[in-house]
């Protein structure tokens, strides 16, 4: 049968087209399945629109997050090394020990702390000491004092509270002319004021004051101690001496030359010291430096005495000691005689330094002393010095005494 499309059934040219190929006609739902299926598309695109840019900011955000992490951690790489280098510099190094006599413990804030201390006094007596150069020694003093504080009860040696009270007002209680009437009140009115106005100048508490003056009085003690035990006479020789500092402008070897071609001592020591060289008689032990020159070395396994280094008019070879040079001569003796008085204060001298040095060297040895200093600590306590130097010297305080010493 011939698939035409009846006369009363003819419609649109699309329904005619669509009866002539064969196909059923199109119902009226099928415009909108179409556009069903575009909206379709657009909906699945629109899908894959929105996962990409939520993987793009998930990157965006990971790659945010990851920056923030390397900026906090760099922030806190930084703030770390700072960290450091204040504990290193200003926190740490004055917690560290610098010495200990057995329980006893000195920091190296307490040595920095004493030389503020002598720095403020130096600068209440307008002196003008470079103490920078002896923090080592300030140690040894520190470990002297407190090694001599612990061993005083055994050497019968007492310092009370009267004593350090009587021996500051000593020092700064005003004394009135003789014939002067003055009150004891305003005396002592002056006193206080002017031992606060010292203790204040020098920044140093009345306690930590009062330690000290201790430490000198059992200082004091000992040097009494010890030239209690000096003999009346003992043998001497008479001394001549050159010192030569060492950024002095003299040379030892030059000097010594000079000496040995026949130059006269006296003229060459005016010349170099301002005085004729003479020291005057000196017993052994008086200037230790000296003894294997003067009266031989004494052997302390058989405790034999070896000659004597150097023989009368000769002229020694150059003598390192204390920060000079010295070139010395024995102008006379050696013969036995009277030790006079400034020989025996030097002689005593020599002997407390001689007992400290002794102590020190057995606690070493024994654990009991320690010491824990080095060229690093060396340089920071040098450079706390040179930070709290005093800039302004203050004029020095009537008398001009000071009121540190013994």
């Amino acid at each position: 049968m011939l698939n035409r499309a009846l006369p009363w059934k003819r419609g649109t040219p699309a329904a005619d087209d669509a009866a002539a190929a064969g196909a059923a006609p199109s119902s009226p739902d099928a415009p909108r399945r179409r556009r069903g299926g575009r909206a379709g598309r657009r909906g699945a695109s629109d899908r894959e629109t929105a996962v990409t840019r939520a993987r793009r900011n998930r990157r965006e955000r990971r790659r945010q997050l990851i920056a923030v992490i390397v900026g906090a951690a760099l922030i806190l790489t930084i703030l770390a090394v700072v960290a450091v280098g204040v504990w290193q510099q200003y926190i740490l190094p004055p917690r560290i020990m610098a010495g200990q006599v057995r329980d006893v413990r000195f920091t190296m804030g307490d040595l920095v702390e004493r030389i503020r201390v002598l720095q403020g006094i130096n600068r209440y007596e307008g002196g003008r000491v470079d103490f920078s150069r002896v923090p080592f020694q300030l140690l040894t003093d520190l470990l002297h004092a407190e090694i001599l504080r612990q061993a005083a009860p055994g050497l019968d040696i007492s310092v009370t509270e009267d004593d350090v009270e009587a021996e500051i007002r000593n020092r700064f209680r005003p004394e009135p002319a003789p014939g002067e009437e003055v009150d004891d009140a305003q005396l002592d009115a002056e006193y206080r004021s002017d031992y606060i106005g010292f203790l204040t100048q020098v920044n140093l508490d009345d306690d930590d004051y009062r330690r000290i003056v201790a430490e000198r009085l059992q200082q004091r003690e000992l040097f009494t101690r010890m030239l209690a035990t000096l003999p009346a006479e003992a043998p001497q020789v008479e001394l001549q001496a050159i010192g030569i500092g060492v950024n002095s402008d003299a040379v030892p070897e030059a000097v010594r030359e000079r000496l040995q071609l026949g130059e006269d001592f006296a003229a060459v020591a005016r010349e170099i010291n301002g005085s004729d060289g003479s020291i005057g008689w000196v017993p052994e032990g008086a200037f230790p430096e000296f003894d294997p020159y003067l009266f031989g070395a004494v052997n302390e396994e058989t405790g034999e005495r070896s000659d004597p280094l150097l023989a009368p008019e000769e002229i020694s070879d150059p003598i390192y000691a204390d920060e000079t040079i010295f070139l010395i001569r024995i102008a006379g003796g050696p013969e036995t005689r009277a030790v006079e008085p400034p020989m025996q204060f030097q002689l005593a001298g020599a002997l407390v330094q001689q007992w400290k040095d002794d102590q020190l060297a057995q606690g070493s040895e024994e654990g009991w002393v320690k010491i824990n200093f080095d060229s690093n600590r060396y340089a920071w306590v040098t450079d706390q010095v040179r930070i709290t130097a005093p800039r302004v010297t203050p004029p020095p305080p009537p008398g001009g005494s000071n009121p540190l010493q013994p």
